[in-house]
């Protein structure tokens, strides 16, 4: 935040600050918009078996483009995206049977259009300069609540927690939440880790932080950001800025997303984080190749059923 602001709080007012890291999941894809991060970089201090990292790192300022090694085993966002659709167009399906409406589809919301251009916080210097922080300067959508009461056979048709019948129709094991979920991963290998890469990346992306070259090029960062007037100890700690999170992009959030690329850009913070973390990666995927190899065909079979959807 501007050293202006940390001297106010100083004198009475009460500081709050906030960091996040990204996370990314299958069905659904989540990413927390602000950071997305969704989306996870780790290293260690040297542990064994592990391969260090370049001396000179390639410079990275734009990470819409970066690819790490596990995203291979990972859906991106718009695959996620049509997954989850796919996913809830099974399950409209099977609650037809029984004749009932579910949810409309939720309206798109704004968020990272790559697995890893938030990764490491905000790259995108012309968004930066109208959206600071955020992934757009749109208010957040808002989705209706329902106005009429809920069906009361919803829930035992969707879980298949209840009667085994309903209104003539058989409940499928699961309910018609199970019966979408075979659906989606018909021809898909029966013994799979679906959510593998998703904790091998997040473990990477949390010991990366500790590795000793991420550490000084933030200790870097940090104090470009301060020569900036901004005090803040990491990219995710400015993005989450709680000052930052609601109301309308004011002209210090700006300037605080413009400092931070700047400093980015002079640290080449995201190209020394995404060599650390790549070589983790890399070792992970090592030690769990097959485990690995049984998810991506898993997705591939996931994908193709979607395809067959033919979603519009």
């Amino acid at each position: 935040m501007p050293l202006r602001m940390v001297r106010r709080m100083r004198r009475g007012a009460a500081h709050r600050g906030a960091a996040a890291a990204p996370s990314r999941a299958l069905i659904p894809w989540a990413l927390a918009a602000a950071l997305t991060v969704p989306a996870m970089v780790g290293a260690g201090c040297g542990g064994a078996g592990e391969k260090p990292a370049a001396d000179v790192p390639t410079v990275v300022t734009d990470a819409s483009r970066l690819r790490l090694p596990l995203d291979r085993y990972l859906l991106d966002p718009r695959d996620a995206d049509l997954a989850a659709r796919g996913y809830r167009v099974l399950l409209r399906r099977c609650e037809q049977r029984f004749g009932i409406t579910g949810p409309p589809e939720p309206p798109p919301a704004a968020g990272p259009r790559t697995a890893n251009e938030r990764r490491y916080g905000i790259t995108d210097r012309r968004l930066a300069t109208t959206a600071g922080f955020r992934v757009s300067t749109d208010p957040p959508v808002s989705v209706a609540k329902p106005t009429e009461a809920a069906d009361p056979r919803t829930s035992e048709v969707l879980t298949g927690e209840g009667r085994h019948v309903v209104d003539g129709q058989p409940v499928p094991p699961g309910g018609c939440s199970g019966e979408a979920s075979r659906g989606m991963r018909a021809g898909a290998p029966a013994a799979v880790d679906r959510f593998l890469a998703q904790r091998l990346s997040q473990d990477s992306y949390f010991r990366s932080q500790r590795d000793p070259r991420v550490q000084a090029v933030l200790r870097t960062w940090s104090d470009c950001m301060r020569g900036r007037g901004f005090s803040y100890p990491t990219p995710l700690a400015a993005a989450g800025d709680p000052h930052f999170r609601t109301g309308p992009v004011t002209p210090t959030e700006k300037a605080a997303a413009t400092a931070d690329l700047g400093c980015k850009a002079t640290t080449n913070l995201i190209g020394v984080w995404s060599s650390v973390e790549a070589d983790l990666q890399r070792s992970a995927i090592t030690s769990n190749r097959d485990a690995l190899d049984t998810l991506l065909r898993a997705n591939d079979a996931e994908l193709r059923v979607v395809h067959g959807l033919d979603l519009r």
